[in-house]
């Protein structure tokens, strides 16, 4: 099991492909980095493909943060970077998905000079942007599910996927969600509340793609729309027949859009 040891956490990844840009994957807040296994598989003959655990998911282990109230985006963005630099990597492109998104943001606000290009999935500029009510609710609603991630799972599972998603992914989806470990999305929940990258966007200069499920329920396709008339020249690509999870629920589609642009001459 691929891991690399930082200061107060160890972190796990997968990875596939030793040859071309290296590109790494950025999950999603209910997810981990079993939800890439598609693009591990199948855009690993032209790239080097790395998807990791964020700190408090998957087989990461959970940071020794003193107040979690007081997490952030920045210190996953932190994060990221001592991920990149233990395996060696200066530059990379950078794919985050829902929250990976936001992640992703984080890190180009904070170390613009280490992404090549950036790609948006399902995702927007953060919770922060939203009227203060409606943030509270939904900080205290994350924090009410972080108790039992077994229930949050089969509650919310299937709201990840279109309305005629494949039983058997929807199954899958709920598994992934059901091994959120509770001190991570804690600490998760508070970082997205405080997140608002409005700002930032006008001034990212990196080539930019973001991907949207047209069925996606969570981040609506507006959103999308939203972030690619805010960062110059960012190309907008709607995954058909496809949900929040539109990198599991349509992997063709997902995988062809990010080949393309990855591909083009920057």
């Amino acid at each position: 099991m691929p891991q690399v040891q930082l200061n107060d956490v160890v972190i796990h990844y997968e990875q596939a492909g030793e040859t071309g840009p290296t590109l790494v994957l950025l999950h999603g807040m209910g997810s981990n980095s079993r939800s890439w296994r598609y693009q591990l598989r199948d855009l690993s003959d032209e790239f080097r493909v790395i998807a990791w655990d964020a700190p408090g998911y998957g087989g990461s282990s959970d940071p020794d943060f003193p107040d979690e109230e007081e997490f952030r985006m920045s210190h996953f963005a932190d994060y990221l970077a001592a991920f990149l630099d233990k395996l060696g990597l200066e530059q990379v492109d950078l794919l985050g998905l829902s929250m990976g998104g936001i992640i992703a943001q984080a890190f180009y606000a904070r170390y613009s000079s280490r992404v090549r290009s950036l790609i948006l999935a399902d995702t927007n500029r953060g919770s922060a942007s939203r009227p203060m009510a409606e943030r509270l609710e939904q900080l205290n609603n994350r924090l009410q599910a972080a108790q039992n991630p077994a229930d949050l799972a089969r509650r919310r599972g299937a709201a990840l996927l279109s309305p005629t998603a494949d039983p058997t992914l929807i199954a899958e989806v709920i598994a992934i969600m059901g091994e959120i470990h509770p001190a991570g999305y804690r600490l998760a929940a508070y970082a997205m509340s405080y997140a608002d990258y409005t700002d930032l966007l006008p001034q990212i200069k990196s080539q930019v793609l973001i991907l949207c499920g047209e069925q996606d329920s969570v981040t609506p396709p507006y959103q999308s729309e939203l972030l690619q008339k805010q960062i110059p020249g960012a190309k907008l690509w709607l995954i058909p027949k496809a949900g929040h999870a539109s990198n599991q629920e349509q992997p063709a589609a997902f995988n062809q859009a990010v080949r393309q642009f990855l591909k083009t001459d920057f």
